[in-house]
């Protein structure tokens, strides 16, 4: 089910009536109904998988509890992993697999014994990394001792299935949802105003901003043999604030669907176009699976406490298993490895250069005439470079399905792109890339970009629904109408998936 769909509007408000209508024993059944309705909806299927997954993850966790030492804990560790990995290999990475050995054993002229097109056409579950990673994430804390086994069934099923999270996060952790399922809750008039403000908010950035322009962004990428300098510059700063609307935007109708049903889940987003640094901004974007990675991942592999070189290869490896997590294709890892790569740049820079000029009159001079505002706009550019190559592999597929005649390989679509970056002297198909849509459509695209950078300079790091919430009743209604009228009337209402959806 998709939050931008007159089925969810017809799904919130009857979910809550019932869920505030029962007693607190029987509320947790209410959220697992909602939770299997809310996902089996996409397909009877993936609810089937969900199932697996909790049950799976429930046995182990009641197993470990049982274990007296970490060694026995260890193989109920195992069958956790090996179930959800098992689950997100097999329907997200089997036929990436199965493409790059067919094409390693061509190189040697060796036969591959799988049918071509056996994986192609597998169904990927809506979310499954989330899914996964959340779910995991239990056992994990269960087998280190950060959180005690669930011995309730139904609790732990609601929490695997908590609608608002599942399928596109953030990525919860039991130790924060399990104890607030547990609670009894009731119709809170003051926590639904701060619920209904972020998700109008969110809607706001999906259906007015996000939606808007992905019709440049994918004009920008459908005529990459034609565009040049400022054409993929500009377009890719508006792919980037796409991906960015969409995903904040789906994250903030998440965070207050559960704020109205009485539950806090965490931030997904921090205003990272502010980060003073890509380390900076790897704290502020898709803060869940930043965070998971580095708890499960980072510290496992020594952190900042292993040796330089060890540093820098745990920077660039966590950063490029993000990539692999977000999709599976190379230029999702290139990505994100590319992204690590800078960031291990940065460390090695700040360990070995910066602590020894840092006392000099120099570097206090760069110190103070290098803002805050020019270190953001540096970090913006970097990931923007990077992240171009984060829609390449779906541009790629909508070509080639539009010229099946005159198919073309990623990487031609890659170089092209990261030619034309390097010749900001040129802006071929500028106009008719910015005319795409007519020039009254793009100037409402600038401004509502322009007032949402705006209210996240005004806002800092305090909740926009805070905020808004604690303004007199003139101004507060004034910003309700302003927004519901914003999304009405500039709203693009095309049942778009969220960009995240695939992952």
């Amino acid at each position: 089910m998709l939050f931008n769909s007159l089925h969810f509007l017809v799904f919130f408000p009857f979910f809550c009536y019932l869920y505030f209508s029962v007693p607190k024993q029987h509320q947790w059944k209410i959220l697992v109904a909602g939770g299997y309705y809310f996902y089996g909806n996409f397909s009877p299927f993936f609810a089937i998988i969900l199932f697996v997954i909790t049950c799976n993850d429930f046995l182990a966790g009641k197993m470990m509890d049982k274990e007296s030492s970490q060694q026995k804990k260890k193989k109920w560790l195992f069958l956790s992993m090996a179930g959800n990995l098992g689950i997100l290999f097999t329907f997200k990475y089997l036929d990436f697999a199965d493409n790059n050995i067919r094409e390693l054993l061509a190189v040697f002229h060796i036969p591959w014994f799988v049918p071509e097109p056996y994986f192609n056409n597998w169904v990927v579950p809506v979310g499954v990394s989330f899914l996964t990673f959340q779910s995991l994430s239990y056992t994990i804390d269960v087998y280190k001792g950060v959180t005690k086994a669930e011995q309730h069934f139904g609790y732990f099923a609601s929490f695997t299935a908590f609608w608002p999270v599942m399928v596109n996060g953030p990525i919860e952790r039991a130790k924060n949802l399990l104890p607030q399922i547990k609670e009894e809750h009731r119709f809170d008039y003051d926590r639904m105003r701060l619920g209904l403000f972020r998700m109008t908010w969110g809607f706001f950035k999906k259906a007015v901003i996000a939606d808007r322009l992905a019709f440049y962004v994918d004009n920008l990428y459908l005529h990459y043999d034609v565009i040049s300098g400022w054409t993929t510059l500009i377009g890719g700063l508006f792919f980037f604030i796409q991906v960015y609307c969409d995903f904040s935007g789906y994250s903030d109708i998440a965070l207050g669907a559960a704020k109205v049903m009485g539950i806090d889940v965490m931030e997904n987003f921090k205003r990272p176009f502010f980060a003073k640094n890509l380390a900076d901004f790897w704290t502020r974007w898709h803060i869940s699976l930043s965070t998971w990675l580095t708890d499960y991942v980072f510290f496992y592999l020594g952190a900042y406490k292993a040796s330089g070189g060890k540093v820098i290869f745990n920077v660039i490896f966590v950063l490029a298993l993000c990539g692999l997590w977000h999709g599976a294709n190379w230029p999702m890892v290139l990505s994100f490895t590319m992204v690590g790569v800078f960031m291990a740049i940065r460390y090695w820079w700040q360990a070995n250069v910066v602590r020894i000029i840092k006392p000099s009159n120099t570097y206090r001079l760069f110190d103070k005439y290098f803002p805050d505002w020019a270190h953001s706009v540096v970090t913006i550019f970097l990931f923007l470079f990077c992240f171009l190559l984060f829609r390449v592999h779906t541009a790629q597929i909508a070509i080639n399905h539009a010229h099946p005649d005159a198919p073309v390989e990623w990487i031609t679509i890659a170089k092209t792109m990261y030619g034309n970056l390097f010749r900001l002297n040129t802006a071929a198909y500028f106009h008719e890339w910015m005319m795409n849509q007519g020039v009254v459509q793009f100037a409402i695209a600038i401004f509502f970009v322009a007032v949402l950078f705006i209210t996240e300079a005004l806002t800092g790091d305090t909740k926009i629904e805070t905020i808004v919430i604690s303004k007199d009743k003139i101004q507060r209604w004034t910003i309700y109408v302003l927004l519901l009228v914003s999304i009405v009337w500039f709203g693009i209402f095309n049942n778009t998936s969220f960009v995240y959806f695939q992952y």
